[in-house]
Parts: structure tokens; C-alpha cells; sequence
């Protein structure tokens, strides 16, 4: 198909066609690389008109509803081209239309035979979305392929790419690899690519004809071998109805994967560090609550109760982590599990109190969380105490509500209500003050009218 449309354009010589063909291995490493499409168009006698003579289409991210290969490609829709064919001259962030009436945008390179006569662009097209992606991808896996006069675009890509490359024949022998699969190979004891046959050199046992045949089979593996940990790719790209090529890729991700297994090990660590904090802190508790057992001043058993809670409430955050093993929690998941253990461990069964959690689902710092925690659990507790002394019955409602650069939190009851001082010796209250102003760096604020209820708001900065 690529020869066919070569001669169609009736421009090029064979030795150029040649070039050509190099230039579809390339364009398919450079568009599995990068996942864009590329394409490589050819001028054809008509000068306001040349052909797209192959396009290496990625299979998720395309902007082409199909292979646009043998489609014309005119001046009006793609002047970058036709710029870089006329000037040899490469051409980048160049608007365009495609052929599916598409804006996009156009890095072109211009690729040139024997007598240095432009024969073939090779285009990577992206749109705005893709454009940041483009230029940090592109820029960092294959930086100075714009730069110098080397002949062979094939070498300008490939030496460029972190990724060990090697190009196999027809015949299923190696006639390409670059430095990196040199280097990579002469670590594992292989002196020489060039020449070698695929069954050689593949990581696994495969014949070279059942690559081509079955591609998706080999498609993407990680391969162990000596002290590397390799991921390894087959890709068959089709110079015509009845010769396919296979290109091996082959990504050292011997360190990454180092990293994730010790990434792993740390974070089951940091669980069990969590899961031991928050068990010291309950055998506090339990402590406690033996002590508490044995005071007979009433006052003193109420500090005791206080304190329990407050204990608690820290070893929820502690709990959390202990399951996750990472650092941020979710703040309404942690709200939930607090009323939880505090209705079932404090309210008077007698008492019909209903806690209500709503509002936005969003995570913080765990160091946050436990001061988020602590300063509902005062709240919490004071209205449990205080707020029902003449009911049997009543709601205490939690409202979670994410901003920008704070988020607040709502904690209304509709109980007896109390008066709001701006001075108090409850201790409740100057933790409660001292957390949201030092911890949270946010603002109190307290509203209460007698016989409808209070409602305590504190925000915190994200």
C-alpha cells in the first residue's frame, strides 16, 4: 500500500521510496511513543496538493475516525506543509485542518534523499488539549531531534528516546537498534544487534512469524532477566499487503520498580506504625475508664469521660491510617465514624438524639483531620450534654461544605440553646477556640437562641 502510494504521487525515484519505507518504522515508533497520530505526506505534481502516504494511528487517543492513508492533503487546510516542503525548513505548533474538518495543530519535520531534495514530511498532529502533553513529551523523549544536519530522520528520533529500539527485516533480522538497546543488550552479555535473528534476542521463546501474525499476543510484557526488570512491546507495522515489520521497544523500569516495592513496604509500616498508635491510645482509654470506675466525685468522673473522648477521637484519625496507609483521610468518612462511636459509647439510650452528616466529600491531612476531629467531638459532646437536658428527642446536624481556599464546617442542634459569651472558662470551649485558631488557622463562631437551638461554625484553611 505504501509503495502504491508513493508512485501515485509521482514525484519520487525508488531509492527515494526507500527512504520512504524507513520513514513508516519511524512514524509508528514516534506515534506508540508520543500516542498521536503521525503521518508521513509526499508531494505529488500538483503544488497545492500532496499525499498522505501513511498515517500511524494510535488505537485509544486518534482524532481520525479511521487510517486516512491515500487521502489528499491541500495548501488552504495545511500550509506548514507546504512551507516545510518549499523550505526544507521544520515547522511546529502550526494550525491546521484535517481531513475530517478537524482543527488541530502540526509538528513537521521535513526528511530529504541523496541530492537534499525534500521527498516526505513526517507530521505529528495534537490538539490544544494534547498541546502541554506534546511539548513536555515530546521535548523530554526526543529533545534535539530538530537540532543538527544528520541524514537519517530514523537516527534523529530514535537516539533520542530513553527507550532501546531495534528494527527487524522481513526475514526476522535485526538491521536497526539504537544506543540505548545497544547499551541495555551489552549488559545482558549480547556484544552485537545488528544481524541477529528476533528468536535471539526476544526475551522469551517466540518465532519472528508468530509475532507478525498474532501481534496482540506480544503486544506489551514485562520481562525479568538477570537484575533487570523490563517492559518490552513488539510493534508490526505493514509496509505493503505482503510484507510486515516488527519493532521491538524495549523500557528499563528496573528502578521504578524498585521504587514501588519499596513504596509498598513503606506504606505497610506506616499502617502498622497507625495501627500501634491507635491501640496505645485505647489501652490509654481503657486505663481511664478503670480509673474513672473507682472515683466517686462526680466531677472528676465527668473530666475522666471528657478525656476518654478526646483519646478516642485522636485514635480515630489513627484508625483510618491504619487501613489506608496513606495520609490523607476523608473528612466526612472520619465525621461518621466519630458519631458512631460516640452515640454507641455515650447517649443516653433514652434519648432519641439523630446525627445527620451532609455536605461535600472531599479529603485532608491527616494532621488536620485530627484537629478537625477534636474540635467536633467538644462540639459534639456539649450539645449531647447540654442541649436535650429538657427533651427526649432531637437532631444534631453536620454540614461539610468545601471553598476554595477554606472550607467551613456547620454543626447546628435544635435543643435548649445557651448564651453565647465571648469569654468562657469551659474548657470545652478553649480547646475548641485554641484548635480552630493555632491547628486549623481558621475563625469560630458561635449563634444560639434560647429555646431554638445553637449552631457552631469553624472553617479551615485547605
Amino acid at each position: 500500500m505504501l509503495k502504491l502510494l508513493c508512485k501515485i504521487c509521482a514525484t519520487l525515484s525508488p531509492a527515494d521510496i526507500e527512504i520512504v519505507e524507513q520513514m513508516s518504522n519511524v512514524a509508528t515508533i514516534l506515534g506508540n511513543i508520543l500516542d498521536m497520530d503521525v503521518f508521513l505526506d509526499c508531494p505529488t505534481k500538483k503544488e497545492d496538493e500532496a499525499m498522505v502516504v501513511f498515517h500511524a494511528r494510535p488505537e485509544k487517543n486518534s482524532l481520525y475516525t479511521k487510517n486516512i492513508a491515500g487521502e489528499i492533503a491541500y495548501r488552504i487546510d495545511e500550509p506548514a506543509v507546504f512551507r516545510t516542503f518549499e523550505t526544507g525548513l521544520p515547522s511546529r505548533n502550526y494550525k491546521a485542518v484535517t481531513q475530517e474538518k478537524a482543527n488541530v495543530l502540526q509538528n513537521i519535520l521535513p526528511i530529504f534523499n541523496s541530492l537534499d531534495e525534500v521527498i516526505c514530511t513526517v507530521i505529528i498532529e495534537y490538539n490544544e488539549q494534547q498541546r502541554e502533553f506534546f511539548e513536555k513529551e515530546y521535548n523530554k523523549k526526543s529533545t534535539g531531534i530538530l537540532i543538527g544536519q544528520i541524514d537519517s530522520l530514523k537516527d534523529r528520533v530514535t537516539e533520542y528516546i530513553n527507550d532501546g529500539i531495534i528494527i527487524f527485516n522481513r526475514n526476522g533480522h535485526a538491521t536497526y537498534a539504537n544506543k540505548v538497546a545497544k547499551i541495555l543488550y551489552e549488559k545482558l552479555g549480547v556484544p552485537s544487534i545488528v544481524g541477529e535473528s528476533f528468536e535471539n534476542l526476544y526475551f522469551e521463546r517466540a518465532k519472528y512469524n508468530d509475532i507478525v501474525e498474532d501481534p496482540e499476543k506480544y503486544k506489551q510484557k514485562e520481562v525479568r532477566i538477570l537484575d533487570f526488570i523490563l517492559n518490552v512491546q513488539c510493534l508490526v507495522s505493514k509496509i505493503n499487503e505482503n510484507i510486515k515489520r516488527v519493532t521491538l521497544i524495549i523500557k528499563d523500569i528496573t528502578e521504578e520498580k524498585k521504587y514501588e516495592e519499596e513504596l509498598k513496604l513503606k506504606t505497610v509500616f506506616i499502617k502498622e506504625i497507625h495501627h500501634r498508635v491507635k491501640n496505645n491510645l485505647q489501652t490509654v482509654a481503657s486505663l481511664l475508664r478503670i480509673q474513672k470506675r473507682r472515683v466517686k466525685n462526680l466531677e472528676m468522673k465527668k473530666i475522666l469521660d471528657e478525656t476518654i473522648n478526646r483519646i478516642l477521637s485522636i485514635a480515630i484519625t489513627h484508625e483510618i491510617l491504619s487501613t489506608t496507609g496513606i495520609d490523607t483521610i476523608s473528612i466526612k468518612h472520619i465525621l461518621e465514624i466519630l458519631c458512631q462511636n460516640y452515640f454507641k459509647n455515650n447517649i443516653d439510650k433514652s434519648k432519641k438524639i439523630e446525627f445527620n452528616i451532609v455536605g461535600d466529600e472531599f479529603s485532608i491531612s491527616s494532621d488536620k483531620a485530627t484537629s478537625v476531629a477534636l474540635v467536633v467531638n467538644e462540639i459534639v459532646q456539649n450539645a449531647t450534654e447540654h442541649a436535650f437536658t429538657t427533651k427526649d428527642s432531637g437532631n444534631v446536624d453536620i454540614k461539610i461544605l468545601k471553598g476554595e481556599t477554606f472550607s467551613k464546617i456547620i454543626i447546628s442542634d435544635n435543643g435548649v440553646g445557651m448564651e453565647v459569651k465571648k469569654e468562657s472558662d469551659s474548657m470545652g470551649l478553649l480547646i475548641i477556640s485554641s484548635l480552630v485558631k493555632d491547628k486549623l488557622k481558621g475563625n469560630l463562631e458561635i449563634r444560639s437562641k434560647k429555646g431554638k437551638g445553637t449552631t457552631i461554625e469553624f472553617d479551615f484553611k485547605n
